[in-house]
């Protein structure tokens, strides 16, 4: 899902800071492994989904789903100036392996077989799911962060050797994800934990390789990737659109 949006009025001094020019803003980002980042977590999906309708309250208000504990899905927090103010959550698969992940428990003869067909092309069949793209409400006009976000998802996938990435999308979502690449795999349907319809969409390693080097603001490695081979150990590292504006 790429982003939810607030039914909830903002107060104008959070939405002034939303409304930043992201090139303006230096974030900072770390994987929830700790206890203190999966809350944030948990309490940005929380949030986000409730400001939208896709959710029922809860008491602890905090959205966290059986996934957030399985070894190949990790999630990622933006923070501003000490508050966190996005989410992404990535889901590794391989073809003939026993790992989960929303897409393939929605929709498991599709994911299974764009993996197979990777994997007959004489790759391993690598994919990666990027699921839980949440925003706070205040900074829901903020499209920035969903380009960070991207970004260090994409370096997760990267990493990986992810030969196909996928994404369960909402419909009014399609057109943005076909500008990234992907291609629309089935219709919508239920999907798990949410009260919105999803549809799964694919996006083959070559096209994205089309898309990350024309457009820069989502290219794991437009500008180094010094900080982001800490990232990946868990340090908190700071990230800004700002020298990728810069560059294009």
């Amino acid at each position: 899902m790429l982003v939810s949006f607030a039914r909830n009025p903002v107060p104008a001094s959070h939405q002034a800071h939303a409304d930043a020019p992201s090139r303006q803003s230096q974030y900072l980002a770390r994987l929830a492994l700790d206890a203190q980042t999966r809350r944030d977590a948990y309490r940005l999906r929380y949030d986000s989904y409730l400001a939208s309708g896709f959710i029922e309250p809860n008491e602890t208000r905090q959205f966290q789903d059986i996934y957030d504990d399985l070894p190949n899905c990790e999630t990622t927090v933006l923070y501003d100036q000490g508050e966190p103010v996005a989410s992404v959550r990535t889901c590794t698969l391989a073809f003939g392996s026993r790992q989960r992940s929303p897409a393939m428990d929605t929709y498991p003869e599709q994911v299974t077989t764009l993996l197979a067909r990777h994997a007959a092309d004489g790759f391993s069949g690598r994919g990666l799911e990027t699921t839980r793209l949440v925003r706070s409400p205040a900074a829901e006009n903020n499209q920035g962060l969903v380009f960070l976000l991207y970004r260090l998802a994409g370096y997760v996938g990267m990493i990986a050797h992810t030969q196909v990435l996928l994404a369960c999308v909402r419909q009014n979502h399609v057109s943005f994800y076909k500008r990234l690449g992907y291609e629309a795999v089935t219709e919508p349907r239920a999907y798990p934990g949410l009260k919105c319809p999803m549809l799964l969409m694919s996006c083959t390693r070559q096209r994205y390789d089309e898309i990350r080097t024309s457009f820069p603001l989502i290219d794991p490695y437009a500008g180094g990737t010094e900080t982001l081979d800490g990232f990946l150990s868990g340090e908190t590292i700071p990230i800004s659109l700002l020298r990728l504006c810069n560059e294009r």
